[in-house]
């Protein structure tokens, strides 16, 4: 009964948060016709620069932890890939479907659905937080990358030809948010040096206390504006390799890799997250079946709640 009650307890600390918090963003969205458009943007140009650049400046992450965490990402792609190009194979998609399909397996929401996750799985003590979130920051930054650079190119060859992705790259300010802080860490500044400079340090953590009920509430209206198909068995099968194999390959990669500790744990709840958003932008730019990525997101979104306490409970449980 123990380890029950435990599971309760993730799920109840962890995802009931996220269900609260998104379901006012889905009510939200709902009502309003823009609101999901004028959250993300808050979202995208405020709320997570400034969340990811504290984070990563009051962190204790390694110089050598950051390429562990890349590599990681990098690893983790190329295997959910080759898994959803062997299910594709199986099914025999066509290439828009196989394109689609990918990109909804290796495209997860590492930042306004797991950034959020690791801040209420790791609440319990502000440095252990801190570290959490600054590895998972980490990785939205390489899947923010991989999203207009991989995902697009698999968008685009079921569709047409790749125009103008990488400038999707560029335009994301927490990359730059993210370059700062470690150029800055280079030259001693660190929490405490910010500490010092009152005039900054208390807008940014006020900021900083506002990105999680705002991450969730647009994930939240996000959801209301996507459209949904009949839940096919390809969709069904798009939600087993992102929420089963997806955990399984990152708790394979982090044995693989000998790391241990909250770095492994931080890494397989990550991987354990929903499709991304990103997936249903890059299939709706190329017309590569953004119906069926709209889909994979709304269903693993919603799945996830289910899921994710789980992986939460195993990983801390066992590793």
């Amino acid at each position: 009964m123990e380890p029950l009650k435990h599971l309760g307890e993730i799920a109840y600390a962890v995802i009931g948060p996220i269900v609260v918090l998104a379901g006012a963003g889905f009510l939200i969205g709902r009502k309003v016709h823009a609101a999901a458009e004028v959250l993300a943007k808050i979202l995208l140009y405020l709320l997570i620069p400034i969340y990811v650049f504290y984070n990563i400046l009051t962190s204790t992450l390694e110089a050598a932890e950051y390429g562990t965490i890349v590599w990681f990402s990098a690893l983790a792609l190329v295997l959910l890939y080759g898994a959803a190009r062997g299910v594709s194979a199986l099914r025999r998609h066509d290439p828009p479907l196989a394109g689609a399909f990918a990109n909804t397996a290796i495209l997860y929401n590492s930042a306004n659905f797991s950034i959020p996750v690791m801040a209420l799985a790791f609440g319990f003590d502000p440095a252990t937080e801190t570290y959490a979130v600054a590895v998972q920051a980490v990785v939205a930054a390489c899947q923010g990358f991989a999203a207009y650079t991989v995902g697009a190119f698999i968008a685009a060859a079921g569709s047409g030809p790749v125009r103008h992705a990488m400038v999707k790259v560029f335009r994301l300010p927490f990359i730059y948010a993210l370059l700062a802080a470690l150029v800055l860490k280079q030259f001693g500044v660190d929490g405490k040096a910010l500490e010092q400079v009152t005039i900054l340090q208390k807008p940014i953590t006020i900021i900083c206390g506002a990105y999680v009920p705002m991450a969730l509430m647009t994930l939240g209206a996000q959801m209301a504006c996507v459209k949904v198909i009949h839940a096919r068995l390809d969709v069904a099968l798009a939600v087993v390799v992102r929420l089963a194999l997806g955990p399984a390959l990152g708790l394979a990669l982090v044995k693989l890799m000998g790391l241990e500790g909250m770095l492994a744990q931080v890494l397989v709840i990550g991987v354990a997250a929903p499709s991304a958003v990103a997936s249903v932008v890059v299939a709706i730019e190329f017309k590569n079946r953004p119906d069926f990525a709209s889909s994979a997101v709304f269903l693993s979104t919603v799945l996830a709640g289910l899921t994710v306490p789980l992986v939460i409970f195993l990983v801390q449980s066992f590793m």
